[in-house]
């Protein structure tokens, strides 16, 4: 190529058969050479590229080009690329040779670059253009995470910086029941681990993407495979009361529903009863302990199993394994009856149908006022009265079906003139 200012100049003379002949004066300029190809390439992020580039050389004798690379257009994100190659590449004569130009973006965008092949000593050139589209890259790892329901799980991946200054994430992830920073600083040149936690509520499948972001190194995502398995029941609860008596125990659970909700209970035995449902609070970090009351009132001797089951939308669900066991009657009393009074006994019928009842008592001095058939599940006031006497008057009142029976210790004490 011609300098500028400056054309190529020549000479070429014809000798005639006269003896004279004809001189010519010659001059020249070459252009500027043409692009010698161009080459447009899709690149993920975060992946290193070589591309080869051919270079020919037109001289009957070998070549050395320095390379001169320019940057045309990269959307200001040269500190988050790499576009580089070897100084110099040597050419046979009359040969063509692949230079290795190798580039790197973490970040998205479109980069072009002048690719120049400089013979320095005769300043003749030629030159490619390459374009790079860099592309989001997909999941750069997958993270398989499985635990039974409430139970905490953790798993750790490696974030790499291979920047000289220190990079600090912003950490985006919308995975129900996963728990990560919202911010996360890798030292420079180095690597450091980001630690997930998985707590699930239900039972289930599922997957999501949380996403690193950092202006210098762009976007990481990472593909989280989850899994919740049922857990097991809850500590069991025991009941041991008498027939014909009840007992109410509280127990507790562990909410971890970050906002409010309603359990609904339900039990598989009658003999157990608790509400219909129970509003829980926002739970806090940790759970948050949840009251629940049982009662247990049977109508037959023996050990009685039952589950208890507690279940919301967004709680999951809870089973309580529950243990009841009834005695046979303890003797109650004395009840103390003062001569020509009277007093009320308590009693009910714990039967899941209607029962008749027989009430007795053996000492004359003591009369006995009660209905003889009770409902299901109902109570009733039992009056007995004491005539009186000059001494202290002890006897039994006893209460039977054919379920079974009730003793009374009576106490009639005696008149004071």
């Amino acid at each position: 190529m011609s300098s500028e200012n400056k054309k190529h100049q020549g000479s070429i003379f014809f000798p005639l058969p006269d003896g004279t002949g004809l001189h010519y004066h010659l001059e020249g300029a070459a252009e500027a050479p043409r692009c010698s190809g161009a080459v447009s390439r899709r690149v993920p992020c975060r992946n290193s590229h070589t591309e080869l580039i051919p270079v020919s050389n037109w001289l009957h004798r070998p070549q050395r080009f320095l390379v001169v690379i320019d940057m045309l257009k990269s959307e200001n994100l040269e500190n988050s690329s790499v576009l580089q190659g070897s100084s110099y590449i040597d050419v046979p004569s009359s040969a063509r040779k692949d230079y290795q130009l190798t580039f790197l973006s973490y970040e998205e965008g479109v980069f072009i670059a002048k690719v120049t092949f400089l013979n320095e000593t005769t300043r003749e050139y030629l030159f490619h253009m390459v374009t790079f589209k860099v592309v989001a890259l997909g999941p750069i790892g997958i993270v398989k995470m499985s635990t039974a329901v409430r139970q905490r799980v953790s798993s750790t991946v490696k974030v790499d910086n291979p920047l000289p200054v220190p990079v600090t994430f912003d950490i985006n992830c919308e995975v129900p029941n996963v728990s990560v920073p919202q911010h996360f600083t890798v030292p420079a040149q180095s690597k450091a681990n980001l630690v997930l936690e998985y707590q699930p509520l239900k039972t289930g499948e599922s997957t999501g993407h949380p996403v690193l972001q950092n202006s210098n190194l762009g976007s990481l995502s990472y593909k989280l495979q989850l899994k919740a398995t049922s857990s097991r029941p809850e500590k069991p609860v025991y009941f041991r009361t008498t027939l014909g008596s009840r007992q109410t125990i509280t127990t507790k659970i562990q909410n971890f529903a970050q906002r409010k909700t309603e359990y609904l209970l339900q039990t598989d035995c009658a003999d157990f009863q608790t509400t219909k449902s129970i509003s829980a609070a926002p739970a806090s970090a940790g759970g948050s302990n949840l009251n629940v009351e049982v009662t247990f009132e049977t109508c037959h001797l023996g050990q009685t199993k039952a589950m208890l089951q507690l279940s919301s939308a967004l709680g999951g669900q809870y089973c309580i394994p529950l243990i009841g066991l009834a005695l046979p009657p303890e003797l109650q009393g004395p009840f103390l009856i003062p001569a020509g009074s009277t007093t009320s006994i308590s009693f009910r019928n714990v039967f899941l149908k209607a029962m008749a009842f027989q009430y007795a008592v053996k000492h004359p001095a003591f009369t006995v006022r009660a209905p003889k058939t009770l409902c299901a599940k109902s109570s009733t006031t039992i009056t007995v009265s004491f005539t009186g006497g000059p001494a202290t008057v002890t006897n039994r009142l006893v209460v039977s079906c054919p379920g079974g029976s009730w003793i009374f210790h009576l106490w009639g004490l005696p008149s004071t003139c």
